[in-house]
């Protein structure tokens, strides 16, 4: 199974972030604004603890080898929460135009 490329925290919060800066260069100027309210990111983590024994035994010619693996997985929620401000430590507003109406 591929290993599936993981963002961590500090990625996630800037990529937001950045959305969030170009939505308000984009939308200067502009009559409406909307007030952007808390943004909810969730994560899922799982843990994995294992332990481990290994034996080998040579008699020569042969080689004789055991192994025993117990592990235990917990898969843990994790919720943050970010209120975003502008530069004057007020809640940012978004504003923006629409080409045209959604049909």
């Amino acid at each position: 199974m591929a290993q599936e490329p993981w963002a961590e925290l500090g990625e996630t919060v800037g990529a937001i972030r950045a959305g969030l800066q170009s939505a308000m260069r984009e939308g200067q100027g502009e009559p409406l604004k909307f007030r952007v309210g808390p943004v909810e990111l969730e994560f899922t983590v799982a843990v994995r603890k294992e332990a481990g024994a290994q034996i080998k035994v040579f008699v020569l010619p042969w080689t004789g080898e055991a192994r025993g693996t117990l592990s235990t997985d917990r898969t843990h929620r994790v919720k943050l929460t970010l209120q975003p401000v502008d530069a004057d430590d007020e809640d940012a507003k978004i504003s923006g135009t629409v080409g045209e109406l959604p049909e």
